[in-house]
């Protein structure tokens, strides 16, 4: 048999807190049992409205392991192992105990945080997931999930939490990723955090699987949260045992327990191919189209872009993406790119998170006005549109007759994303992509 699953989500606020770290106690308070498999970390759709912070839901399993077991974490003096296969236990029984140290540590003062947990030998159907991370799920579709497959779940003032949790459970993987979390002493959360930035660059620059380690445009440490949660860093990457070596090479405050996490980040999981006359808002999609305007400037430093796929819809990119939003500028009519991001309602737009460049075009532009065949002299300019005239007779050019050249582009095909500081959890960055061959696209 499976062993049982215990899901938990929306435990968090703005203000403290952490749902990985409620995974840490629940493993603590249920140290009788094993865990069969690793702690899931499942992120969730990131255009959510009432999100308190990352939007993720975890989901353990719990049983009595069967043969080896392996090392996953450190909790209170104690090394965390879990187990490859395991039989069940009690669903109600896990609930009552996981419950009470939900109850004990949710930031329920927060009008967002609205808690749920769920435990089941058997899983949802995948589609909650997928549909969970890529648009909006309510309660009621999901706990006729939950009653199909005899779960028993606990809601807390609206219950939101039940949906996430049921998700995280629902999810079976086809890309993963794996995150170590270590988290600070209670004393110390809330007081600023003391991580070595050098050592951080060192452990970016000799591991080979991690990723958004360190913003190098920013010169910002991104293995550290800027919340105060009991987070003290997390390092996300391909493999498992890398992290593991990886945590060890951070110099500064030292940790009081950590944890290994299977995760869903860095997948694009969220991300649909869509047509842009289908576009929703908070839709997470991938786009095909051709600029079709000029780049503008606009308040604040952001740069839209009007794009076409046969329907128009502008191409926001924000101040935050630095170099992705200066790539921007430099698009012209003409240019095909594929664009990833999610859409806006008002103004309507598509906030860009990544972008490859397909096809770009000659940038022609007029180097001069035209010269009048009678005077020699440069013609002047009638207005847009209206072409030209010879201020000393009067003789006229139409518009094309302007002296046009060729301007040296200053993109280049290929991919451009954001800084690490400003990538969402499920962007799936360059670094973990598999290489394009860019001039055969």
């Amino acid at each position: 048999m499976a062993p049982t699953l215990l899901a938990f989500d929306d435990t968090d606020s703005p203000d403290g807190m952490c749902t990985t770290y409620l995974a840490s106690l629940i493993v603590e308070e249920l140290r009788d049992l094993d865990l069969i498999g690793l702690p899931r970390l499942v992120r969730l759709n990131p255009n959510v409205p009432w999100k308190t912070r990352g939007n993720a839901a975890i989901c353990l399993s719990l049983g009595r392991g069967k043969g080896k077991s392996s090392s996953c974490g450190h909790i209170n003096g104690s090394p965390v192992r879990y187990f490859r296969t395991g039989d069940p236990v009690d669903p109600e029984e896990v609930v009552k105990r996981a419950s009470r140290v939900l109850e004990r540590v949710a930031e329920f003062e927060c009008d967002q945080t609205n808690p749920g947990i769920v435990c089941s030998n058997v899983k949802p159907p995948p589609s909650l997931y997928w549909k969970a991370v890529r648009e909006i799920v309510g309660l009621p579709e999901v706990e006729s999930h939950l009653g199909e497959v005899g779960a028993v779940w606990r809601k807390y003032k609206q219950g939101r939490g039940v949906i996430g949790a049921s998700a995280a459970m629902a999810w079976r993987p086809r890309d993963r990723t794996w995150e170590v979390i270590a988290y600070r002493h209670p004393d110390k959360v809330g007081t600023p955090r003391k991580i070595d930035p050098a050592s951080v660059v060192r452990m970016d620059k000799t591991t080979k699987a991690t990723f958004n380690n360190y913003d190098y445009e920013n010169g910002h440490v991104a293995i550290a949260p800027g919340s105060p949660c009991p987070i003290l860093f997390g390092i996300r990457g391909d493999s498992a045992d890398e992290l593991l070596v990886a945590k060890d090479m951070i110099n500064g405050e030292h940790p009081d327990r950590w944890l290994l996490f299977l995760t869903n980040q860095a997948t694009e999981d969220h991300i649909v191919p869509r047509k842009v006359a289908s576009l929703k808002p908070r839709d997470s999609a991938r786009v095909e189209v051709k600029v079709v305007s000029p780049p503008v400037t606009i308040p604040g430093k952001h740069v839209i872009v009007r794009v076409s796929d046969g329907a128009e819809i502008d191409a926001a990119f924000y101040e935050p993406s630095r170099a992705l939003r200066d790539s921007a500028r430099a698009l012209v009519p003409g240019d095909e790119i594929t664009l990833y991001g999610s859409v806006r309602e008002q103004p309507r737009s598509l906030n860009v998170e990544k972008m490859l460049v397909r096809t770009l075009v000659k940038d022609v532009r007029k180097s001069h006005n035209p010269k009048c065949r009678k005077c020699g002299k440069r013609m002047g300019s009638m207005g847009t549109g209206h072409g030209f005239r010879c201020k000393r007779c009067g003789s006229k050019k139409p518009p094309g007759a302007a002296v046009k050249a060729v301007v040296p582009r200053r993109i280049k095909k290929g991919w451009y994303e954001p800084p690490v500081a400003s990538r969402r959890h499920l962007h799936k960055p360059l670094r973990r992509m598999s290489r394009v061959n860019i001039d055969n696209l």
